[in-house]
């Protein structure tokens, strides 16, 4: 198997499973924890001019999930006094540090998001509103931003819309595509948000509402879908920052971590309900992502056999609602 594909298949081969890490993922409705970074040491040897924060400031996410960047802000996060000098380098920190939370959080209610907007609000509601004990957004990848670090733009970028009360991701997946949750956790209330596990030890799974169509694949023959994968600490493997600080709270060591389960989606709206077991999850009182994979494109019609790989993409429209830990 190629290093391409995902190590965290299992039982699921066909699907690429993304966690939720807080890395160079970019979303359209994400909130950013921080607004920018500093300015730089005048004559600093590394990033000077401005700091090293993304594109608005990184946003948090729950762990093991892709990193999300709200639109605005300047790219290398430039503060009033920045200046580069000789040797200095502009480059983004496409890992900055942040502060990560491993004891759970009890989430505020069942309730993780029916996607509907407050008054005077841009983004949904995800566990909490910004400022409470939990909150976060939601985010797909890959998007029309390009890669953090790379100045590449993918091809197949997935949209994202949240209107009329619910989720939907459509586009073309062409290469490793998904979408999911990312939250982060407030100690006080003085304490800015991090990214935090969640202790939904209080309920036996979570469901939601899903409808939409995957597929057809576009030429010769394959089965697509969609997986779910819900991440804890045991299926994550450990990830530092770029000051080499514990990133999530990772614990897997196997050559193997994680698992998914396969979601059905058909045109009309069904509820799918998965328990813990189902998830493979065995601590639920340390959930640190929750996250959707499409079928990896390139394991379809034999694309691994040929040099170089080649993806088989295929289009995909799916609307996703009520998402809530189950009783």
């Amino acid at each position: 198997m190629s290093t391409r594909r995902a190590s965290l298949i299992s039982g699921i081969g066909s699907f690429v499973l993304v966690a939720l890490t807080m890395g160079c993922h970019s979303s359209t409705g994400g909130l950013a924890s921080t607004s920018g970074g500093a300015g730089g040491n005048v004559g600093g040897t590394t990033d000077s001019t401005g700091g090293t924060q993304a594109t608005g400031g990184a946003a948090t996410a729950g762990m093991g999930g892709a990193s999300v960047t709200a639109t605005g802000g300047n790219p290398l996060g430039t503060g009033t006094g920045g200046t580069a000098s000789t040797g200095g380098s502009v480059t983004e920190d496409c890992n900055p540090p942040v502060t990560t939370y491993c004891t759970g959080a009890v989430p505020p209610a069942a309730l993780i998001s029916d996607f509907s907007i407050a008054a005077g609000a841009t983004t949904p509601v995800v566990f909490g509103t910004w400022g409470q004990s939990i909150s976060g957004g939601v985010y797909t990848y890959p998007g029309a931003a390009p890669a953090c670090g790379t100045g590449i733009v993918s091809a197949y970028p997935l949209a994202q819309t949240v209107t009329g009360g619910n989720w939907n991701i459509q586009g073309t997946v062409g290469t490793y595509s998904g979408g999911g949750l990312w939250w982060g956790c407030n100690t006080s209330t003085a304490a800015a948000a991090g990214a935090c596990a969640i202790d939904a030890s209080a309920y036996t799974g979570i469901s939601f509402t899903i409808s939409g169509s995957i597929g057809p694949v576009s030429n010769g023959t394959g089965t697509v879908g969609l997986a779910m994968t819900v991440s804890t600490p045991s299926t994550l493997a450990p990830k530092l920052d770029s000051a080499g600080n514990p990133k999530n709270c990772g614990t897997c060591t196997s050559a193997t971590c994680g698992s998914s389960v396969a979601v059905p989606v058909t045109a009309t709206a069904t509820t799918v309900t998965l328990t813990w077991a189902q998830l493979g999850v065995t601590t639920p009182n340390a959930i640190t992502g929750i996250s959707f994979s499409f079928t990896d494109p390139f394991s379809i019609n034999g694309g691994y056999t040929t040099t170089p790989y080649t993806a088989t993409p295929y289009p995909v429209d799916i609307t996703i609602d009520d998402i809530q830990f189950t009783p």
